[in-house]
């Protein structure tokens, strides 16, 4: 990202709320300050999908940014649990909400995963300032179309999800 936010742009990412859920301490403070940088000052962290689920109902976060792979509970079983919340459950909490997977596995198992948990985008790791802003960007910017069935709430499972990467991406 080059040029500075437009003024209704910086508005927005002023008042979003984002959950980053990641069990690398490292890897949250990074993610924390690239969000700062972009003018996202109303960030909390939880170091893994328990910690992310309880977060998310205490905070009701407008994005939520997770690892996949973690202890106890990963980011694709959080992700397919916020989707899956009955309405009424918890009250002004988003089930809708957009969940960024960013994530150091590319492989076409771990992405079509991600998509068939509920996952909006993933970004591969090594996150870039540029890569990071133009998805958080799409986000929320463009809604997502959320298929409900008896069995699966989110977006479709049978959209393609390309894996975000600075070398290139990839769709599955």
């Amino acid at each position: 990202m080059s040029a500075p936010l437009a003024s209704e742009e910086a508005e927005l990412f002023a008042t979003l709320r984002v959950l980053i859920v990641d069990d690398s301490a490292e890897m949250c403070r990074l993610l924390v300050a690239l969000l700062e940088a972009l003018g996202i000052v109303n960030v909390v962290c939880a170091p893994n999908g328990d910690a992310g689920l309880k977060r998310f109902s205490e905070f009701d976060p407008d994005l939520i940014i997770t690892d996949g792979d973690m202890q106890p509970m990963d980011g694709y079983e959080m992700t397919r649990r916020i989707r899956a919340v009955h309405a009424g459950e918890t009250p002004g909490r988003n089930r809708d909400i957009p969940v960024l997977m960013v994530s150091g596995h590319v492989g076409r198992d771990t992405v079509t995963r991600a998509r068939n948990e509920g996952v909006t985008d993933y970004i591969v790791k090594p996150v870039t300032p540029g890569l990071l802003y133009e998805r958080l960007r799409a986000a929320i910017a463009t809604p997502i179309h959320i298929v409900e069935t008896a069995d699966y709430r989110g977006p479709s499972p049978k959209r393609r999800l390309t894996a975000r990467a600075i070398d290139g991406d990839r769709q599955y």
